[in-house]
């Protein structure tokens, strides 16, 4: 089978794998149909993000059963369905203590990082980890399911009122996911976005009672113009936090979200004095049924971030079409593209 496979930083490639042809009772062989690429995956392949050597890349994906091991009764060969990739033993401390996303084997385990992934024809997996899709859903939909489920525990973590103002730093697929996972909620708010291009497709897309703007100033002075603070920021950009922090309303919250080193600083008797949270939030704890359900029912019309499609072959077009570039060994901003999807085989 084709599989993107990652070796180090800037040295990935296509490599023929063999198709897995022994499961476990409890697992379930899938044929990949799309993988949506994520930003994770960006890092990987810059050297920014760690990862196993000779992994499969990829774990956004949705594909149709091939083959159930003796123990599954859920599904059947035929079935199309939506991985959750976010493996958890459910034995050790943190999955006991319901840290779940940061399970103890995850070192070896993580889809696509530690773990082989979906760049790939065929993928194992236990069957608890598999969703079956409505007919109405397409495969290229239901890969925006983990990403939309990682926006869902972020949000878990704060307590909402449906009257809290809200900004997103970044127009990206994870801030625009955030948007309607907070609308969801009852929430309002504004996305800010620096490129013209992803300003304009925020604009077609973002939530009723959402606004669009260029800058943060620009949607603080327009939401708030007594005291230019809202109630909460989620930074997609991973270099706004200082900033973000002056633009908090007594008692907010800062979610950060952006994969990216770097250093802010803050005042800890401000953070204190105000009752700021400060809030660190990665993969999916108890939501991708949610994110299931609110795909399903179209709450959340996610194939409208859909804006580029390739097949697995193109895989270097497909990755410099998100501003990484695997000939030149550079990683740029993006501007033309939201969310890119890769589709394995036929």
């Amino acid at each position: 089978m084709l599989s993107l496979v990652y070796r180090s930083a800037w040295d990935v490639s296509l490599e023929e794998r063999p198709v897995p042809d022994r499961i476990k009772d409890n697992q379930v062989l899938v044929r990949i149909r799309a993988t949506g690429i994520c930003g994770t995956d960006l890092g990987i392949i810059s050297g920014k993000y760690h990862a196993k050597p000779s992994t499969i890349l990829g774990h956004e994906s949705a594909g149709e059963v091939v083959r159930v091991g003796p123990d599954v009764s859920t599904l059947r060969p035929g079935d199309r369905v939506v991985i959750d990739p976010t493996y958890y033993c459910g034995q050790c401390a943190m999955c006991r203590t319901g840290r779940q996303n940061h399970c103890v084997r995850k070192g070896e385990t993580e889809t696509g990082v530690s773990s082989d992934g979906t760049f790939t024809d065929y993928y194992v997996t236990e069957d608890r980890f598999l969703y079956k899709l409505a007919d109405h859903v397409s495969y290229e939909e239901a890969t925006m399911t983990e990403p939309l489920s990682c926006m869902l525990t972020g949000i878990d973590q704060m307590r909402l009122l449906p009257n809290f103002r809200a900004v997103i730093l970044g127009a990206g697929p994870i801030g625009m996911l955030y948007s309607y996972a907070l609308a969801s909620k009852g929430v309002s708010g504004s996305i800010v976005e620096i490129s013209e291009h992803r300003l304009q497709i925020a604009a077609s897309v973002a939530p009723e009672r959402w606004n669009v703007y260029a800058s943060m100033e620009d949607a603080l002075t327009a939401m708030s113009p007594d005291n230019r603070q809202v109630d909460i920021i989620v930074d997609t950009t991973g270099i706004m936090a200082t900033q973000a922090i002056a633009a908090l309303a007594h008692g907010g919250y800062l979610m950060l979200v952006g994969l990216r080193d770097g250093e802010s600083s803050f005042n800890p008797k401000e953070i204190v004095d105000r009752s700021l949270k400060i809030i660190g939030s990665i993969d999916s704890l108890g939501t991708f049924a949610t994110a299931h359900y609110m795909i399903e029912r179209k709450v959340v019309p996610v194939g409208k971030l859909i804006t580029h499609r390739f097949p697995l072959t193109e895989y270097q077009e497909a990755f410099r079409t998100l501003g990484c570039d695997l000939q030149k060994r550079a990683l740029t901003p993006c501007s033309t593209a939201v969310k890119v999807i890769l589709h394995s085989g036929t």
